[in-house]
């Protein structure tokens, strides 16, 4: 049976040469996101926190790393943490996880904490940058277009972006692609400054609309609430 350190770092690591030998072929523009998420061991958050203070340095020195963030689940469900590797493009990425001590960190994290996925996420230009300064709340909506429905959804998009960013309750709208066109095929992240803020904005009709409107040209919807953690400082 393949041990589950193995096969985490297989995983990670195997996105490794695929992406820089991407990056070689067609050069991207805007960032590369790598999104890791984890559940903390039965009892053990306290423990893992602590092991967390000991590799922020070794995490956040690379020049190559751009901003790097933490949250926990809003609700205390799975995935109940998730740490946000951001970078300029993915040669960079590829470049900072192949070093020796970041791969040697990456390494010890199944050994800290359950690790239940790891997502590479290319940013689109869907919708203004907003605000610099993160979010406290942030809701992550996860989608699949669906077969052949992925021009329809993105044409629709065009439509509503205005209407998603008026209101003043939302500090910042991000949308992403899967960087391997796996599923999730799209994510979209809503940043707030509270959960007054977050509450407030989702019941507004004009955007219960668009959601429902999403939820019926697309499939496979998830949505996680995280809130902002203070680990890294590299935002």
């Amino acid at each position: 049976m393949l041990n589950i350190k193995n096969l985490f770092k297989r995983v990670t690591f195997l996105f490794l040469p695929i992406f820089l030998f991407a990056g070689t072929l067609t050069a991207q523009s805007g960032s590369v996101k790598y999104v890791y998420t984890i559940d903390y061991p039965m009892g053990g958050k306290a423990a893992y926190l602590d092991w967390v203070k000991s590799i922020i340095s070794a995490l956040q020195k690379p020049d190559e790393l751009i901003s790097l963030a933490s949250y926990d689940n809003y609700f205390n469900e799975t995935p109940e943490r998730v740490v946000e590797f951001e970078f300029a493009n993915n040669l960079d990425a590829a470049k900072y996880f192949d070093n020796p001590e970041i791969g040697n960190v990456v390494e010890q994290v199944v050994d800290h904490g359950i690790t239940r996925g790891v997502f590479v996420l290319h940013k689109r230009g869907d919708y203004n940058p907003g605000e610099n300064k993160r979010g406290n709340i942030k809701y992550v909506f996860t989608l699949d277009y669906g077969v052949g429905n992925r021009t329809a959804y993105l044409e629709m998009v065009k439509t509503v972006v205005k209407t998603l960013q008026i209101p003043k309750e939302v500090k910042r709208i991000t949308s992403y692609d899967n960087y391997f066109n796996s599923s999730p095929n799209r994510v979209i992240e809503f940043e707030f400054a509270s959960m007054e803020d977050a509450v407030k904005y989702f019941e507004m009709p004009q955007i219960k609309d668009i959601v429902e409107t999403s939820v019926n040209m697309s499939i496979n919807h998830k949505m996680n609430v995280l809130r902002l953690r203070g680990d890294y400082n590299k935002n």
